[in-house]
């Protein structure tokens, strides 16, 4: 499913989540692989903990981070594909 602004996310229960000094590391213990996320995609790693739509998600990243709108979104939506593309997400809509 392709990941839009309309877009409903949530995280999966089995990848495994710790910090690590300003960063945070998955790890599918159920593919194997384990995952960095900067401190930005530590904070929507966070905020996916229960559902999200995606224009929310981006509109609390834009008032935190004081970032450009369209710039952000297209960044969030890039990084929800990826996690999507690693079965670490549930998308719906």
């Amino acid at each position: 499913m392709v990941v839009s602004a309309a877009s409903e996310v949530v995280r999966r229960s089995h990848p495994l989540a710790a910090d690590v000094g300003d960063t945070q590391v998955l790890l599918d213990i159920e593919q194997g692989l384990y995952f960095g996320l900067n401190a930005i995609a530590s904070s929507i790693w966070r905020r996916l903990e229960q559902p999200v739509r995606v224009d929310a998600l981006c509109r609390a990243l834009e008032a935190d981070y004081a970032a450009d709108a369209g710039r952000l979104e297209a960044d969030v939506l890039a990084f929800l594909a990826q996690l999507e593309a690693q079965n670490l997400i549930d998308v719906r809509g």
